[in-house]
């Protein structure tokens, strides 16, 4: 959760639940249920500074410390409809993930937010290897389809900088998520389909994820 606008100093968060965790579009609980708790301080002239923790519900060890993530920021009203913001985050996972042996990487981010639409790019010099340089773009919408029922969707696209990255390696991975989401006070409920798709391999075709159904639930306080 990353702030949209320039808000009055506070201290918010949110707890979440999720069927199952997925980053970029990629399976990396298992398949297995995740708990969240996030925490953020807004100033007033627009800095930002957050932070998250994740359990995942191991199928052999039970609740397990899953992922964690920091992140500070500037967002800057350009207009009423519109948000620059600019940040660093840096996300690290356990050995509980389907990631191999955990690992962490760190990106300096820059985007729009926008009311309905948000767009964001994401540079990182390590991704999960200290070699490995990467590109990832991404477009957020929102379309209001009813009464505290939102449309919700995501297309991102991550680039592989590096031109010595192991043979057989995609050049990138395409991942996108369309889903419904239910306000309910402090709380959303929000169903969607996400997946993910690699390019063609030199050496065979790219994996293409038929993609999953996530269930989530956020009490945002």
């Amino acid at each position: 959760m990353l702030p949209a606008a320039p808000a009055a100093a506070q201290l918010g968060g949110s707890v979440s639940l999720f069927s199952q965790a997925r980053l970029r579009g990629q399976p990396i609980s298992d398949r297995r249920p995740v708990a969240e708790l996030e925490l953020v301080h807004d100033s007033a002239s627009g800095f930002y500074l957050g932070g998250s923790a994740a359990l995942v519900a191991d199928r052999t060890n039970g609740l397990q410390p899953f992922a964690f993530k920091q992140y500070a920021g500037f967002a800057h009203r350009l207009s009423p409809g519109a948000t620059l913001d600019l940040g660093v985050v840096h996300n690290g996972y356990t050995e509980y993930s389907r990631i191999i042996g955990g690992g962490s990487y760190t990106e300096a981010y820059i985007g729009i937010i926008g009311r309905n639409l948000s767009g964001r790019v994401f540079i990182s010099p390590g991704y999960f290897r200290k070699d490995q340089a990467t590109l990832y773009m991404e477009v957020d919408g929102q379309l209001d389809l009813a009464r505290n029922w939102v449309i919700v969707s995501h297309l991102g696209r991550l680039t592989y900088l590096n031109d010595d990255r192991p043979a057989g390696s995609p050049g990138g991975v395409t991942d996108w998520r369309l889903g419904l989401r239910r306000h309910m006070g402090s709380i959303d409920l929000e169903v969607a389909w996400t997946g993910y798709a690699e390019d063609k391999r030199p050496y065979g075709p790219g994996h293409d994820n038929g993609g999953a159904l996530v269930i989530g639930l956020t009490l945002v306080f």
